[in-house]
């Protein structure tokens, strides 16, 4: 039991809600009030975004929260993020600053301990059977000091997945209950991503599980020059405990390739994937995955027919 909590008090939890993707609007009301879908409820009685931090707070004190958000909306996530302190929400003011965001609550924790575990969560995905997936964070959890990359993901392997889906590419055979991933397939069309699945890939999920200071390394490596820039942005709101505020003219002249490659998948960051089997999974990648996960919540009954995926943001 002790060995339980000291594991929970050294791991922290990276909310991602600032992901950009599909909306979903109910055109039963008249205003047809449309939002990202991590901020709906998407057929269950919580938003996707209380869920996820639910989940979160489950891994993680909510002291070792943290919250990667857009100000354009404020009005879906404020009250659902008074919990958090204000310098442990990261706040872009453009869809393109998000990969930012989440570089600065890396390079956060890693200020406070190179060791902290990390536990990154996309709040914009459905999971059929939560239980699945708590059950395989926490194998994660206690796999991950066995792992010379430092850092493990999800692999999702279910009966039905991989519509609209990216696939992690598995190099050789599962190993001590991980694989090495060697890349990662965007979006393959139905026929490829069948044969990829035949192959031995898996749905990538976006979960990871790593050490702050094998995150930390990675930002500084593809961009040194921003790594500074963050990590005082960071700083100074901890300090004055307020939001991180990350502007999108930070990566104003970075160049191409450094923009590419500091991404959180392989091969520019190495990891190692989990298989996870019966999780019902769906990143809700697409206006049509997130149609089809609603009219399976549905039941195929009309009510699928008034909600509709509209046009990604």
């Amino acid at each position: 039991m002790n060995d339980l909590r000291n594991a929970r008090n050294s791991t922290w939890c990276i909310v991602v809600a600032d992901d950009h993707g599909p909306e979903w609007s109910t055109a039963v009301e008249p205003e047809r009030v449309t939002a990202p879908l991590q901020y709906c409820r998407f057929g269950e009685s919580s938003t996707l975004l209380q869920i996820a931090l639910r989940r979160a707070a489950s891994i993680a004190p909510t002291s070792q929260i943290l919250a990667t958000l857009r100000e354009d909306y404020r009005e879906h996530w404020e009250f659902e993020l008074r919990q958090l302190r204000p310098e442990n929400r990261f706040v872009s003011d453009n869809r393109s600053a998000s990969l930012l965001a989440t570089a600065a609550a890396l390079l956060s924790i890693a200020a406070q301990s190179p060791s902290n575990i990390v536990a990154v969560l996309p709040t914009r995905c459905y999971v059929a059977n939560p239980g699945a997936l708590s059950a395989a964070i926490d194998h994660g959890l206690r796999l991950l000091p066995g792992v010379p990359e430092g850092v493990v993901t999800l692999g999702m392997l279910d009966i039905d997945a991989g519509i609209d889906e990216d696939c992690l590419l598995i190099d050789g055979e599962f190993e001590r209950q991980t694989a090495a991933v060697r890349g990662l397939a965007r979006r393959p069309v139905a026929w490829v991503a069948h044969h990829l699945k035949q192959q031995g890939a898996l749905v990538a999920s976006g979960i990871l599980i790593g050490y702050a200071g094998v995150f930390a390394a990675h930002i500084s490596r593809h961009w040194p020059g921003l790594t500074l820039k963050l990590a005082q942005l960071a700083a100074d709101a901890s300090t004055a405990g307020v939001e991180s505020e990350i502007p999108c003219v930070l990566q104003r002249g970075a160049p191409s390739p450094a923009l590419r490659f500091l991404r959180w998948h392989p091969p520019s960051l190495p990891q190692r994937a989990i298989r996870v089997r019966r999780c019902g999974w769906s990143g809700l990648k697409s206006p049509g995955s997130a149609a089809r996960i609603g009219a399976v919540i549905d039941g195929g009954h009309s009510r699928s027919a008034r909600i509709a995926a509209t046009t990604a943001l």
